[in-house]
């Protein structure tokens, strides 16, 4: 339950800053850059075009550093996922850790979990300030624009004032040459979803616990349409199969396959919206029954909401 909240309130985060500044950020720079090099070429084709292909000075440095910045925040989060993993027990278990007096080892368990977390953003925060860094090269090209705009001028009868003009035009996509970066919604969707789920010789253990095998060489096919029930004590890996599923986590070997295709290559979102859960223990947000329902499929109409409410009521009796 700890991933899951982690995961929400970190995505929330992203969507909120993709939403409020990265997105208007974007058609701001794209349009920029596009109105600038128009400009440029409507009035002077020969400077335009030889400073054309130095964007790609700014350019370049940017999409590495997007690469780096992103997988350096998934390694972060996974990090912080293991902390929250081990958080979420010793609250949850607290009379048990009171009792055995392991509240020192816990709050060491706890540290030794964030300390890698420190060390990748230390990494990105390196990478952030080379690419930060790496944007003083406009200097240069403006110094390089200003030298060949003189050569027009002096010996094929360029005018100053169009050089001046073509110059502004490029300082300004060239002071503020932002590409942002968003979390890649990459990954595939299966048209036709028959819903044949098989876990093929699946390897797993909880992050916090690598040295306790959850699954070992787990086998499983559940033919679309069919009703299966896993039986087993506690901690035997019920909840655990569901969590590998939904993709909380990821086995630590075999595959997990949805009609034939290995569930890491689908796209997260969709995969999540053929998905329906009733837990054992329900968490539901301060509001309405409706609107907590209404989390899951924003657009749903009311018969919808009855139909989930009445399938939820279903499951929860055991019918």
């Amino acid at each position: 339950m700890s991933e899951v909240i982690t995961s929400v309130s970190s995505d929330s985060l992203i969507i909120q800053d993709v939403i409020g500044e990265k997105v208007p950020n974007f058609i701001n720079n794209a349009a920029l850059f596009a109105s600038s090099y128009l400009v440029g070429f409507l009035m002077m084709r020969s400077l335009t075009l030889v400073a054309f292909p130095t964007f790609l000075l700014l350019v370049v440095p940017g999409i590495m550093y997007g690469r780096m910045f992103m997988d350096g925040a998934r390694k972060i989060r996974d990090e912080y996922e293991k902390a929250a993993v081990l958080a979420e027990q010793a609250v949850s278990s607290i009379r048990t850790v009171y009792s055995f007096v392991a509240e020192r080892r816990t709050m060491s368990m706890f540290s030794n979990a964030l300390e890698d977390s420190v060390k990748l953003g230390l990494r990105q925060g390196l990478a952030k300030g080379i690419a930060v860094g790496s944007n003083s090269v406009t200097f240069a090209i403006w110094a390089f624009m200003a030298w060949y705009g003189s050569r027009i001028v002096m010996y094929h009868d360029g005018k100053g004032g169009t050089v001046f003009a073509v110059g502004t035009a490029m300082e300004a996509w060239l002071s503020d040459p932002g590409f942002p970066t968003s979390n890649s919604t990459e990954g595939t969707v299966i048209e036709n979803l028959s819903g044949d789920v098989e876990f093929r010789s699946v390897e797993f253990a909880y992050p916090s616990r690598l040295e306790n095998i959850i699954l070992r060489g787990f086998d499983l096919k559940v033919p679309a349409g069919k009703i299966v029930a896993l039986v087993g004590g506690s901690g035997s890996g019920k909840s655990t199969v569901i969590a590998l599923m939904e993709t909380f986590y990821d086995p630590l070997g075999g595959e997990i396959l949805l009609d034939g295709v290995d569930i890491r290559s689908i796209k997260l979102k969709w995969l999540r919206s053929q998905i329906g859960l009733v837990s054992q223990e329900p968490a539901l947000f301060a509001t309405s029954i409706k609107e907590n329902l209404l989390f899951g499929k924003e657009e749903a109409t009311m018969e919808e909401v009855l139909e989930c409410s009445q399938l939820h009521l279903s499951a929860a009796s055991g019918l």
